[in-house]
């Protein structure tokens, strides 16, 4: 551990200007760069740090899905996230596209969460009942009724839930057009910066180390993912964060455009404006592993099966990332108990670029002392956090 001098009330005036900021936000994929354009948008100094290129993890490798209930999600605390999320969202990328001209390829399409034998069904009928009883806008369609509507699927469907519209966005686009809007807002954004310590003053974190050089802010915020739990260890904090592995495949077939999004058991296919379709994800516990492995890619090719005509379809990619998965499936969002000026943002796992909004929402009030809403709450680290005994380094 670095630690700074002692001279806590008037230590900025000790640090050089240019390496000081209000908030240093550890991190530059979408939640991070979210944060960031946040905090700056309210007034705040930020510089953003990131160990390679922004985006360049988890980020680059999503769909882009702004769905509340693709992959299931039930009632509670989450969903109301994810509800609020959305809205958060599309108006955070209105937003940016006004701000920087980018357009984020912002879409909407019916979505259908497909069933292909009776046990699947039954999953599904039981989730439509529980989001028609919560007031969602869901149908229930019998194959026939599937058939009908969209003849590309599988005759295989044994029963779909319609939701009417879902959203989607391009993930390479919205972050393109964040990491703009916040250097115009004067967010600093260093890349290929890896923090290596923290600088410490007792129990008050006041800024990091990256190498040789320090940086100093009054809080340090970790939106670095599936390695926040690396550096947290250096404060001997144990977080429950694991990096989920998720292999992609882009495809397009001449001629065939998907005029609606597909969820199934095995995962997911979202049509894009230019005609590709992206297919995901697997859900890995591989470490930190990052290959594109032959039981990825055929399990990538059994989603396909959802539209037999895309078994004819060009494969144009292929991508992989490492999302942050916490002990019991939800964001780790606030300050760390036992250290002053240190929080995290991390634990959003494949939802990362619906939930990114609003998680910024929520940190920029609390660190402007502002509420963050009643549902933060529920989303803050105590929950699954194990503190290791605390040792002077």
């Amino acid at each position: 551990m670095i630690r700074s001098s002692n001279e806590k009330k008037t230590k900025r005036r000790w640090y050089p200007l240019e390496r000081t900021s209000d908030v240093i936000v550890v991190g530059a994929g979408i939640v991070g760069a979210v944060l960031a354009y946040l905090l700056a948008h309210s007034g705040r100094s930020v510089r953003m740090l990131d160990r390679g290129l922004p985006g360049g993890e988890a980020s680059g490798a999503r769909a882009g899905l702004l769905t509340t209930v693709a992959e299931g999600s039930g009632k509670g605390p989450y969903l109301d996230l994810s509800v609020q999320g959305l809205v958060e969202m599309r108006t955070i990328i209105q937003q940016l596209e006004d701000e920087t001209g980018i357009d984020c390829w912002l879409e909407c399409h019916p979505l259908y969460r497909i069933a292909t034998n009776e046990q699947e069904r039954d999953m599904m009928f039981a989730l439509y009942q529980e989001r028609r009883q919560l007031g969602g806008q869901e149908d229930w369609l019998e194959p026939e009724q599937v058939r009908r509507e969209q003849p590309l699927f599988s005759p295989r469907i044994t029963g779909a839930m319609r939701s009417p519209q879902e959203y989607h966005v391009t993930p390479g686009l919205l972050l393109k057009a964040v990491l703009q809007a916040a250097r115009q807002r004067g967010v600093i954004v260093q890349e290929n910066t890896a923090v290596t310590a923290f600088l410490t003053e007792g129990h008050r974190v006041i800024g990091v180390a990256a190498g040789m050089e320090h940086y100093y802010a009054d809080h340090v915020i970790l939106a670095n993912g599936a390695w926040s739990p690396n550096l947290l260890k250096l404060v001997g904090i144990d977080l429950p964060v694991t990096p989920l592995r998720g292999q992609m495949l882009v495809v397009s077939l001449s001629g065939f455009n998907l005029p609606c999004l597909i969820n199934t058991a095995r995962g997911y296919l979202v049509p894009k404006k230019d005609g590709r379709i992206v297919v995901g994800a697997t859900q890995e516990h591989a470490g930190y592993a990052k290959e594109i492995t032959v039981a990825g890619i055929s399990h990538l090719l059994k989603v396909l099966s959802a539209v037999p005509a895309l078994v004819q379809a060009r494969i144009h990619d292929t991508f992989v990332g490492l999302r942050p998965m916490s002990s019991d499936g939800m964001p780790l969002i606030g300050p760390l108990p036992g250290w002053e000026g240190l929080h995290v943002a991390t634990g959003h796992a494949q939802h990362g670029i619906l939930l990114s909004g609003i998680t910024g929402r929520m940190m920029t009030a609390y660190l402007n002392g502002e509420d963050p809403g009643e549902l933060w709450r529920h989303f803050q680290v105590q929950r699954v956090l194990t503190c290791k005994a605390e040792t002077e380094v």
